[in-house]
Order: C-alpha cells, then structure tokens, then sequence
C-alpha cells in the first residue's frame, strides 16, 4: 500500500506575491524576511505559497529587490526526524503553517532549500517512509532474551520488539488517519495510541497490519479484556 499527499492551489499572481513581500518588509522596516517573519505579519499571503511560486524562498526575497535569508544547513536525516515527530504530534499530514515552534523545530525554510520546495519535501518524506513497507528490525538474542512473554504452557518468542518504531508510527499514521478504528474519533498528540490487532501478549508482531489507530478509551478497554 503506498501513501499520497494532500495539495491546495496557490493564489495570486507573482505581481501580487512580491508587492506583498516588498510591503511587509517596509512595514517592518527590514531588508531581508524569514518566512516566519512573513506569516507573523499582516500579510495576504502565507510563506508557502510564495516560496512554491518561486521555487524558493530566496529567490522570491531576490525578485522583490530584499536580500536573501542566511540558515544554517540542515541534514535531510534531521529534516526527515522532525517531520516524523511533527506528524506523529498531529496524527496527520503536516501543513506549511504547522511548521513553527513548539510543534517543530525547523520552519519551512530549511525544507525549500533542501528539497527546491516544501511539496518536494513531502515527497521525499513520503518516499523515505514508503520504501519500507513495514518495520523489519529484528531484536538481537539478547533482547530475545527478555522479550518472551508466558502463558501457561505457552511461550511466544517475538520476532520484533513491542514498541514501534517512529518511522512505523508514521506509516500507521498515513493508513489510518488520527482517526480511532473502532470508533472513528479524531485523535491527536498523546491521546493517539497505536494498539496490536492481535495483542502482543498472544504472539502480535510490531508490524504495519498488526497496528492500528485506537483511542484511550478503547486502547484500554481493549487491554483489560486481553
């Protein structure tokens, strides 16, 4: 099963665009703005629009006649850390102006310039999460070791370990929605729980079909009847 991005449409002309970043910067009376800057603003548009526009942020701050923004650079494994705990936060699909402080650590800004634009970076993402379908890390012998649960004259020596990893959080995330399965509630930050189909304590693998979505309510009552 793969996953796909959500896309909206873009609005104004470019005309528009950099008449809007030439006014918000003399507004502040700056040479330069971040997109942060920008969407903190009385403006009339977002930073994301401006910057898919262009293809970056910089270059859109370069036609409007402003100086460019100077970042540090970033990894694509710490850009793509950031936006698994982002959507892991939300329980769904980062937006553009979800990007912001204390949700995420980074703006936008370092996903335009690592990627061209923040929609490439979401297909990157989205790319990265799908090239494994479900988590396959297997416990060394030692963990193996601990991991065993007993029943009476059963024993179930797991594959996998009992927690699911962030990229596999993700993964259940993109199928499922921040939206319990069983009563089909929204569901976000802590109160999203991700629940074995077939319980751990029965023989469950940590897989991508042995997880779901659950709310606290039904996560627990599903625990006390195990």
């Amino acid at each position: 099963m793969k996953y796909e991005l959500n896309f909206r449409n873009n609005r104004g002309t470019d005309q528009e665009l950099l008449d809007d970043l030439r006014r918000i910067a003399n507004k502040l009376g700056k040479d330069s703005l971040t997109g942060r800057d920008y969407d903190d603003a009385d403006k009339k548009f977002s930073s994301y629009t401006i910057a898919t526009r262009f293809g970056k942020w910089n270059i859109a701050l370069e036609q409007a006649g402003l100086k460019s923004v100077l970042e540090r650079d970033v990894s694509e494994d710490e850009l793509f850390k950031n936006l698994e705990n982002v959507w892991i936060k939300l329980g769904k699909q980062p937006l553009y102006r979800d990007m912001k402080q204390p949700l995420s650590k980074f703006t936008p800004s370092p996903y335009n310039r690592k990627f061209g634009t923040w929609i490439k970076a979401l297909e990157a993402f989205v790319e990265f999460i799908n090239s494994v379908s479900e988590d396959k890390e297997e416990i060394s012998d030692e963990e193996n070791s601990i991991e065993i649960t007993i029943k009476p004259e059963i024993i179930f020596k797991h594959k996998t370990k009992r927690n699911p990893s962030e990229r596999l959080k993700v993964q259940v995330l993109m199928r499922d929605g921040n939206k319990c399965r069983l009563c089909g509630i929204t569901v976000t930050g802590d109160n999203i729980h991700f629940d074995h189909i077939l319980p751990w304590s029965k023989g469950g693998e940590t897989t991508l079909e042995n997880l779901q979505v659950l709310c606290a309510p039904h996560n627990l009552a599903k625990g006390n009847i195990e």
